[in-house]
């Protein structure tokens, strides 16, 4: 039981307190890049578990087409992408926080998702059609919840006031959206340069 609270006590610290929670994860040096991971883990299969095993009176379900690694490769890119474009604001507008303990407080965030999914979904099957909206309002509570908590996190691990946090998250969008479009401009110049080699290649050996 000590070694559970030692691993996973903080993030359930956070969901009652997480003020003070994320104020140790970031100056108790209390965050921990395992149980960060860990409870992605968590939130993973909690995601995969509802998409395959979901009543058919909220979702409809096609656990043989479902794949799983999708569900995780999804989640951890989003996960990545938020991180690292969050990190690149803050460290334009005077933000305190290192990525990694962005990356944990998101990670931490995470709790309400993971202890609401799987419930949500066996409660699901005990459901009618016209109670179906319990299972939704479970799930948007438990989301809200999460990006409170993320909210909260960068308001501490960034030393920052809630109206500079606010800010923040907008062009921590922005920084995301243009991530991504220099990505993909990326793989398709590479996209390209690799057609035009192979162009080049293909007409030398017919030569």
């Amino acid at each position: 039981m000590t070694m559970i609270k030692n691993f996973y006590g903080l993030p359930l610290y956070i969901l009652r307190r997480p003020f003070e929670g994320f104020y140790r994860l970031k100056h108790g040096q209390e965050g921990r890049i395992s149980t960060a991971l860990f409870n992605f883990f968590l939130l993973w299969i909690s995601v995969s578990f509802m998409s395959q095993y979901a009543s058919i009176t909220v979702a409809t379900p096609f656990p043989l087409a479902h794949n799983s690694l999708a569900d995780g490769a999804s989640l951890f890119g989003l996960l990545v992408l938020w991180s690292i474009a969050n990190w690149s604001v803050t460290s334009l507008t005077e933000g305190e926080g290192k990525f990694k303990e962005i990356f944990i407080a998101n990670c931490y965030a995470m709790t309400p998702l993971v202890l609401t999914i799987i419930p949500a979904t066996l409660f699901s099957h005990a459901l009618t059609n016209t109670e179906g909206a319990f299972f939704f309002m479970i799930i948007t509570v438990a989301i809200v919840w999460f990006v409170l908590l993320v909210y909260v996190g960068m308001v501490s691990v960034q030393g920052y006031t809630a109206g500079k946090a606010l800010v923040t998250v907008f062009l921590t969008f922005v920084a995301m959206l243009i991530i991504v479009f220099l990505g993909t401009l990326l793989i398709v110049l590479i996209q390209q340069m690799y057609s035009f080699g192979m162009s080049v290649y293909t007409e030398l050996m017919y030569r």
